[in-house]
């Protein structure tokens, strides 16, 4: 089964009304990161910024057939069991 997502990036939404969330990383995974995006950024011509990536990524995740959900449910069942 092949997986699509409608990966147009949606625009932040409005500082009013919006609710802020924190992902903190280590120094040496937030340099993975910046690496990673600015590869991204290259390769599609598209620059988001981190919080971007995070929402769609978390957007692919919620989709009924996203392999990105089934992973981390299997991944929370090895780390739970």
């Amino acid at each position: 089964m092949t997986t699509t997502y409608n990966t147009a990036p949606r625009p932040a939404p409005k500082a009013e009304g919006a609710i802020p969330t924190t992902v903190r990383f280590d120094p040496g995974e937030a340099r993975e990161i910046d690496r990673w995006l600015l590869e991204l950024r290259e390769r599609t011509g598209i620059r988001w910024d981190k919080a971007e990536v995070i929402r769609e990524l978390l957007r692919m995740a919620r989709t009924p057939d996203s392999i990105l959900r089934d992973a981390l449910m299997t991944r929370a069942q090895r780390a739970g069991g």
